[in-house]
Order: C-alpha cells, then sequence, then structure tokens
C-alpha cells in the first residue's frame, strides 16, 4: 500500500480542515514546497495535493506552488481541488502532476471523467469520492448531490475509471478512524485502485488498511499532530 501525506494549500499556506470546514482551519506552515521537501526527505513514495481554493471557489490561484513543487520533488504527486476542465487537467499534467484528481465536476458528469481517463491514461486520472453518509457531496463538501457512493463508483469502473479516493467527510480531521465498513464494499469491486481517506488516527489505521489491501491510503492531521510518524510509515509502505 502507498501511503499518500497530504499537502492543503490555502492562500499559500499549508493548512488542514476539520470535515472539510473552512471554519475549523489549522495552519502548519507558510512554505508547502518545503513541507512537501520534508516528506520527500523523510521516506514519503507519493504525496496527496489539495489547492482548496481552488476547491471552494473553482480556480486554482496555488498553481505556482504546485508547479514548484513538481520542479522541486524526485517523487510523484495527485493533484486536486477545482479541476473541471480539461485545460486545468492538461496544464497540472504538463508541469509533471502525476495524477489529476477531479471531484465535482465528475459528481455532474461522469463522462467528462471517463473521457479524461481515456485521454490520459487511467493511472493519470482519480475520482474524489467524498461521502455524507451513502451520498457523494460536492464543491468543497459544501453540496449535497442525488449520486449514491456505490453506484457513482461502479459507473465509473465500468467505463475505465480505476482509481477512487474515498473520504468520509464526518471523518476527515477527526482523528476518529476511516469508515473501514465502506472501505471493505468498495474494495470488493473488480478492477477498483482505492485511496483511503479521512479520519487515520493512527499507524494501526493504516495496517488495517493495509492488510484489507487498498491501493494507498492518505494520511494528514494524524501525521502534522505526530499521531503517525513517517518512520511507521516507511515500514508500513515496505
Amino acid at each position: 500500500m502507498k501511503i499518500y501525506p497530504a499537502i492543503d494549500i490555502e492562500d499559500g499556506h499549508c493548512v488542514r480542515l476539520k470535515q472539510g470546514k473552512k471554519e475549523n482551519l489549522t495552519v502548519y506552515g507558510d512554505d508547502p514546497v518545503k513541507m512537501a521537501l520534508k516528506w520527500e526527505q523523510e521516506g514519503a513514495k507519493a504525496l496527496h495535493v489539495v489547492d482548496l481554493d481552488g476547491a471552494f471557489k473553482g480556480s486554482g490561484i496555488n498553481t505556482e506552488i504546485i508547479r514548484k513543487m513538481c520542479g522541486a520533488l524526485t517523487i510523484p504527486i495527485e493533484v486536486g481541488g477545482g479541476i473541471r476542465s480539461e485545460k486545468a487537467i492538461k496544464d497540472y499534467l504538463d508541469m509533471g502532476v502525476y495524477r489529476v484528481i477531479i471531484g465535482s465536476k465528475a459528481v455532474a458528469s461522469p463522462y467528462f471523467a471517463i473521457q479524461a481517463a481515456k485521454t490520459y491514461g487511467a493511472d493519470h486520472i482519480a475520482v474524489s469520492v467524498d461521502a455524507k453518509g451513502e451520498e457523494v457531496a460536492t464543491h468543497g463538501w459544501v453540496d449535497g448531490s442525488s449520486q449514491k457512493v456505490m453506484t457513482f463508483v461502479e459507473t465509473l469502473l465500468t467505463h475505465g475509471v480505476n482509481t477512487m479516493i474515498y473520504t468520509d467527510i464526518s471523518r476527515d480531521g477527526m482523528l476518529s478512524g476511516p469508515n473501514f465498513d465502506m472501505m471493505e464494499k468498495l474494495q470488493a469491486l473488480k478492477g477498483i485502485h482505492l485511496i483511503a481517506s479521512g479520519g487515520v488516527s493512527n499507524a494501526k489505521d493504516l495496517r488495517k488498511l493495509s492488510a484489507m489491501g487498498v491501493y494507498g491510503a492518505i494520511t494528514g492531521k494524524a501525521l502534522y499532530e505526530g499521531k503517525v510518524s513517517m518512520k511507521e510509515i516507511v515500514e508500513i509502505q515496505e
């Protein structure tokens, strides 16, 4: 299992939210590129980066920071947040991002994500499945949708999108443990590359996810708060 330290960027700062709410924000540093280099030097094999300004406002104002990350790092990064056009996908891939994450746009138009996977390769496109209960949420987790998680994921898998990043919004940033029940349901779907996100509280959670056979896991607050160490992450990855 690949473990992705998370770097969420808002207004040029490295931050974390609780349950995706802007009012529940903690700043962990003013140099996301420096933070990315720190995780790489300590053994991270990949990074998960989110442009929160893009997620909430629909356009990325932290693009240049992400470009600098691509230039400074040797490990792959995946990027999400406000990616709602083919131009945005192409721009990120051209600057050296390995995988682009489509969220709200994929919920509104699964065809958009399906075509992106066909155009750029399935490994370079992921869909962010952000859930409030059984329902997929959109636009920085503010809005609900009529899409059910399992139906949505099955539709994408059938048409060639295989990398899904599942987040239980109620657990994100809460250090309460992932939603293992839903992870098991998703992991059972044929051909899925499941990346678990939201709620990781310690190394035990990561080991349990690894034992389930999931493709990857994202850790944010647990890492920044010292609940899990990079040493533990490196051991679990091996």
